[in-house]
């Protein structure tokens, strides 16, 4: 004997060409998803270094502002030094003046940096002067002087915090705060461009822009028109936004970022990928398709004919191939099958006159079982002077053994069978006298169905030996009719008494479909129909044995629904 520990179940090749198929696709989905995978989370890497350090800025240019506005508010009201140029009496004294505020501002400019310029305007003397290196050229530099001495903006008052104000320059920008007090005006200046100029480092691609919009909404970088464009953003497109109500700055920021651009190498290596998967698994595809033409699809067929010789028991000639050895195999499997056909034919036949023989035999062993307790039973009567009932035992005996002896088929009618239990059960009455009631319900047009013989007599002499006595009425009833049983339509037979039901042990053995013949002979004919309910209908038919609840054996049959022909 052989044992497979672990052997793995055969599959076709087909079904390996599937699975092949099916890894590449999902190789190239895996693929495909983390590399998209991969550029959304670069995507939001990027928006988030991109977020952080413009929020930085903007925190670092909040405190530089309120730097400015303090030191403002500080200078224009208290700083001596501007006492000390509105006191200069001539010009040897006013520039020396002039030059040591401008020392006292360069020194704050070291916080906040050189491109905030600072300017001071004295209103009674009409002078205006940078109080800080220019950042400007001359023609600017007279634009914004004669802006603020003669066009003569908005003023705030030092006690007041003044935002900060947008002043457009030739074709520059610039933000400005202007501070007044009594005699004296004081202003930072610095250029949009200047102010944005942290923020160059930052990688916002080819199509990536900054768009700055003053606290009247007014563009001093960028335009109505980049506003729209970025808003219209893709996945491979940000648009954030820094609002100055959230900054408390003076001016909103706009930010695009042209993510394809600015990680241009990194999507470009993703997508090569995808491609390269791409073609490497079409490659294999086509090396695929060209071993199922050449090899795979000549096998097939070389299974298939073997199936069509196997099913219908003929010889076909197999289509040529490009696979010599396949055309080759014909010739050896065709004389491989007709041996085959003529052993599958030996085989049935001895299969068959081996399944009669036993049913004969079983029909055999019921028939003297049951004619020896019938002598027996005859003599008794004779021993005690019985002889009316003598005579009624032995024609129902003759009608029962008539009925036995001249059936010689496999399936009887069910009307045939169940006049036969008649008979039988007018014997046993004639033993019994009252002892026994027995009722038999048959649903209307099944009468015709086939059945084997003596399965209900049999079952029903087990219930009339087993369960009958003296000493109380037993009531049995038999019930036949039709019904679908999983998908099926059967006959239902279900015998059941009020007895005392099955012991046990053989209840037990009933269940699990244990054999119950002894070597005496006891309780053969159960095992014998049950033996030749499995050579006639295989797994076809169900059988159960149980006890009732309220007491009594129960006993419940379904067999495939066949309507007997009299050919039969």
């Amino acid at each position: 004997m052989s044992l497979h520990i672990g052997k793995n179940p055969s599959r076709s090749v087909n079904y390996y060409s599937k699975v092949l198929v099916i890894i590449l696709i999902a190789i190239v989905l895996i693929n495909i998803i983390v590399t998209f995978f991969t550029i959304s989370i670069t995507r939001q890497q990027s928006i988030d270094y991109i977020t952080n350090t413009v929020t930085l800025y903007l925190q670092d240019t909040e405190q530089k502002l309120n730097a400015i506005d303090h030191f403002m508010i500080w200078s224009v009201k208290n700083e001596p030094l501007i006492k000390n140029i509105e006191n200069a009496k001539d010009m040897s004294e006013l520039p020396k003046a002039i030059s040591n505020f401008r020392t006292r501002v360069n020194d704050f400019q070291y916080s906040t940096g050189k491109e905030y310029q600072f300017f001071l305007a004295l209103n009674k003397e009409n002078y205006f002067f940078n109080t800080s290196s220019l950042q400007l050229n001359y023609s600017e530099y007279l634009v914004i002087k004669d802006y603020f001495l003669t066009q003569k903006p908005n003023t705030t008052k030092y006690e007041e915090f003044n935002t900060w104000q947008s002043l457009k320059v030739h074709d520059r920008y610039h933000l400005y705060h202007l501070l007044e007090y009594e005699n004296r005006t004081l202003i930072s200046l610095i250029a949009v461009e200047n102010l944005l100029s942290p923020l160059n480092d930052i990688n916002l691609g080819n199509d990536g822009t900054l768009i700055m919009t003053d606290g009247n909404d007014n563009f001093i970088a960028g335009s109505k028109q980049d506003l729209e464009k970025v808003k219209a953003s893709s996945f491979f497109n940000s648009y954030l936004v820094f609002h100055k109500e959230d900054s408390g700055l003076p001016f909103s920021l706009h930010v695009s970022v042209d993510h394809f651009s600015a990680f241009k190498k990194v999507v470009i290596a993703q997508f090569a990928l995808i491609f390269a998967t791409i073609v490497i698994s079409l490659f294999l595809f086509f090396i695929l398709s060209y071993i199922k033409n050449r090899v795979l699809s000549p096998i097939q067929l070389f299974s298939k004919n073997l199936a069509e010789m196997n099913k219908n028991n003929e010889t076909i000639d197999f289509e040529s191939s490009s696979i010599i050895e396949l055309e080759e195999a014909n010739e050896q499997v065709r004389g491989l099958i007709t041996e085959i056909k003529n052993l599958k034919i030996n085989y049935y036949e001895q299969e068959f006159e081996k399944k009669q023989i036993q049913m004969d035999f079983m029909k055999l062993q019921i028939k003297p079982h049951f004619y020896l307790n019938c002598l027996t039973t005859i003599y008794s009567m004779a021993q005690m002077e019985m002889y009316k009932e003598i005579k009624e035992m032995a024609i129902s005996t003759s009608n029962y053994f008539r009925y036995l002896f001249q059936t010689n088929q496999n399936f009887v009618k069910i009307t045939k069978e169940l006049e036969h239990v008649k008979d039988y059960l007018a014997i046993q009455k004639l033993l019994h006298a009252h002892s026994f009631l027995f009722e038999v319900q048959v649903e209307d047009g099944i009468q015709q169905a086939k059945i084997p013989p003596l399965v209900i007599q049999t079952f029903i002499e087990n219930t009339v030996k087993h369960a009958v006595s003296l000493d109380e009425q037993i009531s049995i009833s038999l019930q036949i009719q039709s019904k679908q049983y999983k998908n099926n339509k059967v006959i239902w037979i279900t015998l059941c008494d009020n007895g005392p039901g099955f012991p046990t042990d053989i209840l037990a053995k009933l269940q699990n479909k244990l054999s119950l013949t002894t070597s005496s002979g006891h309780h053969i004919g159960i095992n014998n129909v049950l033996q030749r309910l499995t050579l006639l209908y295989g797994d076809d038919f169900h059988i159960e044995f149980s006890n009732r609840p309220d007491g009594g054996a129960m006993i419940q049959i379904a067999i495939p629904y066949l309507i007997y022909e009299e050919s039969e």
